[in-house]
């Protein structure tokens, strides 16, 4: 192999079957390393359980000296047996073109010719002569074979290789010299000839091999047998021919429990079903383990495939994971006709699964499948069911932020659910795709801990975590998905898991198995020097320590100042500099505020008490300082970086619009004082002030032309303040021309520095008065620098989530605003918790539809403010009193974001 060009090595069926078999022999490593973690988690659970109803404290011990003494318990070896599987790979990729390797291996006795003389040199002359077709050379190659002590096993070998690609003729000249062992079998792969055959379409082996007795119940390293493959590559003449021959194979399973007809419905290979059923294959399994073939058909999407097994009476059963075949097809999103078909031969639409109590409703809800659901909904499935933990489809509709399928539900009478105490709310089981959030971390047991609990006095916190001096970095594979990290060869790199790390000392390196999880797709760092930070993307088998690609994020990506996020796509290398993938990624970079802070010790910050839940990642909060009426002024900033208040993007001049951050500062006051005059406008800010009538107030600064610092001066200290703060997404700025925008650093320290300036100013004039001020904004990027700047002030992060379009600008007395975008409730409480905000902004219409919500978010320790701008069932009068349980403020279309007395969780 290694004398030759590299197209040949690769083609060379050696190569093919050495690289097949180390790659199963990695991914039986792998499978091997998760049986055994599932039962390492296994003992660790049944032990903590009888420590807790024994009152005992055997653990420990056990698992240190009965349990992890086991051989199969033993990290290292498996490690060391997947690094030597990689190894191999690589150094056979790289041998097969022509790459000098050097190996040495242990002394031993070698019953075979080594690889690269001159025999084996010649066998793949010989079997280029056999492929070709060229009868002159085949002969003299024969001829020659012939004299050698081992020229049966020799060409017996050549004959097995050449069988995908030789032409006939070729093929029968080497069957003519009777030196062929028809019944031999590779010995790395173990297939025979037939296995060979099957798989390249050869008939006429196949028919050489039927008449000469060859075993067809003969399986391969892989426990598949011809059928298996005949049934994988649409051999459909085939089928009926192996069947024949040996009907007793027609139900056998290989090694991952798949049946000729399993594998027939999972390679859609339509007409292979239909040979299989028409010689009765089995459809139902025959014990817990076994795959059941109208599941996988539905999940697959293969309505013709659905309809030819329930044509043959296939039971309608729940597979491992408790799902049934009508579940499959919702959480699929494929052919919405399924669910016909399966109702038309009895299944239940109503049937629950076995693994969350969810109905296909819930299903398709909670993965947003619209097709799906209204195909239920005209079927007449029930959106009134509940599930294990009392919550309805709509929640999860919601949780996910489905919007079109909240509709669907709501105009069906969707349930709400029953709301409960986040105590008694149970987490969800990693197994589920996607659902809603998980209010405790306690038990799978359910066993309380026999520790006394915390005092019942609640932990006052002030502020809240800042950068300071540090700068912090953020690597999200959001967007991406599935598509975060993909290699080129898939099939190559069945296990991995990714290590992103940096060369600076105290950063710890972060694991994360691949595919990237829900769970695992945010990855955060804080530095001190952004001019050297770069970040290492290694990739390793998933129980080995061998690379097996890498690529490296350089510090010209991050300190970049034009932009403080961006999208980035890097090559993934081989140990051999070939690029065999890529991975995508979107970056953040917040920067410490770059002007004079406040001084902690001398300007007081708002601060929250949370109960005793606190040693959880959740904590419920029970106090905070917020109270009171906050007036919202709408924040955005001019070209030259000064902050102004206006609540829309556009200007109007002379019946042209003007994008705002695309005028100076003097010349967004001339575009004001053109539309109104400015005497007018400090009239009507005097008399709101005077009379303070903060609606009025509300309105007046909303389209006032006026600056923030202006505005700042003016305003008595008793008047809190909710600086809403317009920043556009990448898709606004693009579609309405909104660009050049300033990056969220420069954006966020221009407000900051204008409210810093202003607190002194105040402080100084008046020690005894303190402003009351938060933030609030639709951009989370926004949210999440004016949170990391600054330790003094709350931040609430909005979601315009389940507000009727228009709502926001229905009323007279309502200011139009942009900047209003939409995320899934998920997300919102992901990104306010994970970047410590005070709480989210969520619309009174989406609360009021899915009650639920209230007591998760809650659960996620944010205080929760209910958005009723645009609502028309909620009055000026009576929007207080119809607050839910647990929402703690209300903001209405006047402007005025009222908080209860007291912030009780």
């Amino acid at each position: 192999m290694q004398s030759r060009s590299q197209t040949t090595s690769k083609v060379s069926a050696t190569f093919i079957t050495l690289e097949e078999g180390f790659q199963q022999f990695g991914s039986d490593l792998n499978k091997l390393q998760q049986f055994v973690e599932i039962n390492a988690t296994a003992f660790s659970k049944i032990l903590k359980k009888w420590d807790k109803t024994s009152k005992s404290r055997t653990k420990e011990l056990y698992l240190s000296r009965a349990v992890e003494v086991q051989p199969c318990f033993n990290r290292d070896v498996i490690s060391e047996l997947s690094d030597q599987a990689t190894t191999s790979l690589l150094e056979l990729g790289a041998w097969a073109e022509g790459e000098k390797i050097n190996y040495e291996g242990r002394d031993h006795v070698s019953f075979g010719q080594p690889v690269g003389t001159d025999e084996n040199d010649a066998d793949s002359q010989f079997l280029e002569a056999v492929v070709s077709g060229n009868e002159a050379s085949l002969r003299d190659w024969i001829s020659r074979l012939k004299e050698s002590r081992d020229a049966r096993s020799r060409i017996t070998r050549t004959f097995l290789a050449a069988i995908p690609d030789a032409p006939e003729e070729s093929l029968t000249r080497l069957l003519n010299t009777g030196l062929v062992d028809i019944h031999s079998e590779d010995e790395i792969n173990e297939r025979n000839c037939l296995h060979e055959t099957v798989i390249s379409g050869r008939t006429f082996v196949l028919q050489i091999g039927l008449e000469r007795n060859v075993d067809l119940a003969r399986a391969d390293v892989y426990g598949r047998i011809p059928l298996h493959y005949a049934c994988m590559h649409g051999r459909v003449d085939m089928i009926q021919t192996l069947v024949t021959a040996v009907p007793e194979t027609i139900d056998l399973m290989d090694h991952d429990n798949f049946t000729p007809l399993i594998h027939a419905i999972v390679h859609r290979k339509l007409e292979c079903v239909q040979q299989l059923l028409s010689y009765n294959a089995r459809i139902d399994p025959s014990s817990e383990s076994d795959h059941i073939p109208l599941n996988l058909a539905c999940q697959h999407g293969s309505a013709a495939t659905v309809e030819l097994l329930l044509q043959k009476r296939a039971k309608i059963l729940p597979d491992a994971e408790g799902l049934f075949p009508q579940h499959l097809v919702a959480r699929s999103g494929r052919t919405p006709d399924l669910l016909l078909l399966l109702k038309h031969y009895g299944a239940n639409l109503d049937e629950v699964d076995k693994l969350n109590q969810w109905t296909p409703i819930f299903h398709a809800a909670s993965e947003g499948h619209v097709e799906i659901l209204k195909t239920l909904l005209e079927c007449g499935a029930s959106v009134e069911i509940l599930d294990e933990k009392d919550l309805s489809a709509m929640y999860y509709a919601a949780w996910e932020g489905n919007l079109e399928c909240m509709r669907l539900l709501a105009a069906h009478g969707g349930s709400p659910g029953t709301a409960r105490s986040p105590i008694a709310m149970k987490p969800l089981t990693s197994v589920q795709a996607s659902g809603g959030p998980e209010p405790m971390s306690i038990d799978s047991d359910g066993i309380p801990d026999l520790s006394l609990p915390p005092p019942i006095i609640p932990l006052r916190r002030y502020g809240h975590n800042f950068l300071d001096t540090k700068t912090f970095v953020q690597i999200s594979f959001e967007e991406a998905g599935s598509e975060a990290i993909v290699f080129y060869h898939d099939s190559k790199y069945p296990a991995a898991r990714l290590t992103i790390s940096s060369k600076l000392s105290d950063l710890i390196p972060r694991n994360v198995l691949l595919p990237i999880q829900e769970d695992t797709r945010i990855i955060s760092f804080q530095i001190d020097n952004l001019e050297s930070f770069a970040i290492d993307f290694d990739i390793f088998p998933t129980f080995g320590s061998k690379v097996i690609a890498k690529t490296v994020a350089l510090p010209n990506l991050f300190r970049a100042l034009t932009s403080s996020s961006g999208q980035c796509c890097l090559p993934l290398f081989d140990p051999r500099l070939r690029a065999i993938g890529q991975i995508n990624f979107n970056f953040q970079v917040i920067k410490p505020f770059q002007g004079d802070p406040l001084e902690i010790t001398h300007f007081a910050t708002y601060w929250k008490a949370t109960s005793q839940f606190d040693s959880h990642s959740n904590a419920l909060i029970t106090g905070s300082s917020l109270s009171g009426e906050y007036v919202r002024l709408f924040v955005q900033l001019t070209s030259d970086l000064v902050p102004v208040l206006y609540s829309r993007w556009m200007v109007n001049y002379g019946d042209i619009e003007f994008p705002v951050g695309r005028l100076t500062y003097d010349q967004f006051s001339k575009v004001g004082s053109q539309n109104s005059s400015r005497s007018k406008v400090w009239v009507k800010l005097r008399e709101a002030v005077h009379k303070q009538d903060f609606a009025s107030l509300y309105q007046t600064l909303a389209m006032s032309f006026i600056s923030l610092h202006d505005a700042l001066a003016f305003l008595p200290a008793v008047v809190h303040i909710d600086l809403h703060v317009l920043y556009p997404t990448p898709a606004d700025e693009k579609m309405k021309g909104l660009s050049p925008v300033p990056s969220v650093n420069d954006f966020s320290d221009a407000i900051l520095k204008d409210v810093f300036d202003h607190v002194r100013a105040l402080k100084e004039k008046a020690p005894d008065y303190v402003r009351s001020i938060m933030f609030s904004s639709f951009s989370a990027d926004m949210c999440t620098a004016l949170n990391w700047k600054q330790p003094n002030y709350p931040v609430f992060f909005c979601d315009d989530l389940g507000k009727e379009e228009g709502a926001a600008t229905a009323g007279l007395s309502a200011v139009q605003s942009n900047g209003r975008y939409s995320t899934s409730v998920k997300e919102a409480v992901r990104v306010a918790q994970s970047n410590n905000f005070m709480g989210l902004i969520c619309s009174s219409q989406l609360l009021d539809m899915v009650p639920t919500l209230v007591e998760s978010i809650k659960v996620a320790g944010l205080v929760l403010v209910t958005d009723t701008s645009g609502d028309s069932t909620y009055t000026t009068g009576a929007a207080f009193q119809r607050l839910q349980e647990g929402v703690d403020g209300t903001i209405r279309d006047y402007g005025v974001l009222k908080f209860n007395e007291t912030i009780d969780m």
